[in-house]
């Protein structure tokens, strides 16, 4: 058995130890045993890597357990469902009863098919309006519109999210990596009044994605780090020109869109894939070395209240003139 020590964060602000903790996980040869004494904050993205980990290493037949997390780091993974199929060791139990939160966060859920997309991007724009001051998942519905103030908020929330994942889950599976899965996870932070969720996959990486896509034609810009960098110009993560759009419900709506939420939200949006990150706040870098993520991670992490202030329509790629389905853009 492959014995790790796990750093005490798993977290966006440090991908290097995130990544290369679940990169030697994967690379090991037998099962692995997770020390996890030191551990005291995972965020969504964390917790979405650390859960693809786990579950790659069950389709591979080998086994993980878990040692050692203190009391309330131990409740609040296994609150966000981060342990299907570990072993945990040493760990302290789950305590009391799981409210509804559906107004603050997502479990840690992993989306197997296409048809799972609208229920997950669903629950993530529950998760990003649902706190905000003065809002109400349950209030009535206007008996002439049929909605209410959190409906007008969430309808094109919801469907970027869903062009996001529906990409994800699609982009994902090219170059023989037809088993891939996408993980989602959200977390609001009261104390920072900032909300973050998560969108990771175990496919085949922006890089594969995008290799003939005209910003990485150059030999020289054939790099991870280049990849990301094109995937977050308008129109290139839904890739139009190289044909991997398969129905007319998608709009194009990818890492652009999402950026631009992010950042007019007083937020960020950091994405991960194979050896390179790009943070808006911390620049774009390649990872430690030996440090790789096979697909692709992101975080969006932003205000909540500012959400309020968002015109989703203002963060569309201009050429979308009229969405597939009515929305209303308030």
């Amino acid at each position: 058995m492959t014995a790790l020590l796990c750093p005490a964060r798993l977290t966006v602000d440090r991908p290097d130890a995130l990544v290369a903790l679940c990169s030697a996980m994967l690379v090991s040869e037998d099962d692995v045993l997770l020390d996890a004494r030191a551990l005291r904050f995972a965020d969504p993205f964390g917790m979405a890597i650390l859960g693809a980990t786990f579950y790659q290493l069950q389709k591979s037949g080998r086994s993980a357990r878990v040692s050692g997390l203190v009391e309330a780091v131990s409740g609040y993974l296994q609150r966000m469902d981060v342990f299907p199929g570990v072993e945990l060791v040493d760990c302290a139990p789950v305590r009391g009863i799981r409210r509804d939160r559906r107004d603050a966060l997502v479990e840690l859920t992993r989306i197997n098919q296409r048809g799972d997309v609208n229920t997950a991007a669903f629950r993530l724009a529950n998760a990003l309006v649902g706190s905000i001051p003065g809002i109400d998942l349950d209030e009535s519905r206007d008996e002439m519109t049929c909605v209410n103030t959190a409906d007008r908020l969430i309808e094109p929330l919801n469907y970027a999210l869903a062009e996001l994942l529906d990409n994800a889950v699609i982009h994902g599976r090219r170059h023989n990596r037809q088993d891939a899965r996408v993980w989602v996870a959200s977390q609001f932070y009261p104390s920072r009044a900032m909300i973050q969720f998560a969108v990771v996959d175990n496919g085949c990486g922006l890089l594969e994605t995008l290799r003939n896509h005209p910003p990485l034609r150059d030999a020289k810009r054939k790099t991870h780090l280049a990849a990301i960098l094109g995937a977050l110009q308008p129109w290139v993560s839904c890739n139009r020109e190289t044909g991997l759009r398969h129905d007319s419900a998608n709009e194009g709506i990818g890492l652009t869109t999402t950026s631009r939420i992010a950042a007019k939200a007083g937020g960020r949006l950091v994405v991960a894939s194979g050896n390179a990150v790009h943070d808006p706040t911390l620049g774009s870098r390649e990872l430690a070395a030996g440090t790789y993520w096979q697909g692709v991670a992101l975080a969006l992490e932003c205000s909540r209240n500012q959400l309020l202030g968002v015109h989703v329509s203002d963060c569309l790629p201009q050429t979308i003139a009229q969405p597939a389905i009515h929305l209303r853009f308030e």
